[in-house]
């Protein structure tokens, strides 16, 4: 099953941060296995934007100039409150090697990930579920299973997915990069505290015929938001916050009345809905990221809503992080550093899931001041570049 009988580091979860720890890690020099219950990568997803700090990460690690090829940028994000267009910053103003947000379906980030560990002769372990784990142990003890299609018999065809057979190792790390419902975090006994209460958010990828926005466009109205981004030519994504979950509707109706509550200025009319989804996104973080030698790293470790992108963004370039101390550590001992790491990224997430502190500056235009939090929690970037954009616009962080 295993390429390695004792890879050093198992990953577990070959979403878009599982698949950049292993691939750092192995450009390390880090033998590292990765495993995923489901048999390909997403075809779906949440997760739309690469901010421009992302992309110096991926570019360390080689893969930036084909995904920049593969997707679109965008230099500006409105505010809209109904009609009225109340704020934007301009991405191109920024010092940055990528002055942009880009576009980017996560599937495809996924297979240029995955591709790119193929060319090293690392390949993904699909349909290879984690069963259990001993994270009490130094090395952690892992089981794993290899799931086989069965039929489920005559006259209807169908099929589950049953154990071929299971193998036990000892990495000297475990990487749970599994997302939301994390196996990895559940198995090791770390719980989550929330932050807040959840959003839920009607999500909907449309083809429309006339003129969409070719910028990102957030609208705060009340206490609900939502979001705008414009994908290829004639096709968008709408993100609709909805009091509660009942209120979804996959139709063309509800999405029609929607986009004339929340989104007036849009005057392109819709002619499919290729996909629509239900959402519930919680603000939550792992009440520690690491568990003797046990690592949360993405959604397993950190969840919060989807209109800024942050949750993603920031797990990747954790990714790099985690993957370089990692491999400090095997090489030359450094698990107080790795500790360190755990800790302080831990808190900022606490500080990030309170709400962003942030006051407005002198001749901040009021409507800009009164959702200063609200602009801040949502604006698509990280880092440095996200302190520049919001002077942009009169804010700074407190």
């Amino acid at each position: 099953m295993f390429r390695d009988p004792n890879p050093e580091v198992l990953v577990v979860g070959a979403g878009p941060v599982g698949l950049v720890t292993a691939l750092f890690l192995q450009q390390h020099g880090v033998r590292v296995e990765v495993v995923d219950m489901h048999q390909r990568t997403t075809q779906h997803s949440y997760a739309l934007a690469i901010h421009p700090r992302t992309l110096r990460t991926l570019d360390e690690a080689g893969l930036a100039k084909g995904l920049i090829a593969a997707g679109h940028r965008l230099t500006k994000v409105a505010y809209y409150e109904g009609p009225a267009r109340r704020a934007e910053v301009d991405f191109s103003a920024l010092t940055s090697a990528h002055p942009y947000l880009l576009v980017l379906r996560q599937d495809l980030l996924e297979r240029a990930v995955e591709e790119a560990l193929g060319h090293k002769n690392l390949d993904v372990l699909w349909g290879h579920r984690l069963q259990s784990l001993d994270a009490g142990t130094v090395p952690p003890r892992a089981e794993v299973a290899k799931l086989e299609h069965a039929a489920s018999g005559y006259p209807v065809a169908g099929g589950e997915w049953a154990v071929a057979h299971t193998e036990t190792i000892q990495p000297a790390y475990v990487v749970g990069a599994d997302g939301y419902d994390s196996a990895v975090r559940r198995m090791a006994g770390i719980g989550m505290d929330a932050h807040g209460t959840g959003q839920v958010f009607s999500i909907y990828e449309i083809e429309a015929a006339g003129d969409l926005p070719g910028e990102v466009r957030i609208m705060l109205e009340s206490d609900l938001t939502g979001v705008y981004w414009p994908l290829e030519s004639g096709r968008c994504r709408f993100g609709f916050q909805i009091p509660e979950a009942s209120a979804h509707d996959a139709s063309p109706a509800r999405l029609a009345q929607l986009i004339a509550a929340r989104a007036p200025w849009c005057t392109a009319r819709p002619t499919a809905i290729y996909w629509s989804t239900l959402g519930l996104f919680e603000s939550r973080a792992a009440q520690t990221f690491a568990k003797g030698n046990v690592w949360l790293a993405g959604d397993a470790a950190h969840q919060a809503p989807p209109v800024g992108v942050h949750s993603m963004n920031a797990g990747l370039v954790e990714a790099r992080d985690l993957a370089v101390l990692v491999a400090n550590s095997l090489r030359a001992g450094g698990g107080s550093a790795l500790q360190e790491f755990a800790t302080k990224t831990q808190r900022a997430w606490e500080r990030e899931l309170a709400g962003p502190d942030v006051r407005a500056l002198s001749g901040a235009d009021p409507w800009v001041r009164d959702a200063r939090r609200r602009i801040a929690a949502t604006l698509p970037a990280s880092g440095d570049e996200h302190e520049s954009l919001l002077r942009q616009i009169g804010l700074t962080a407190a």
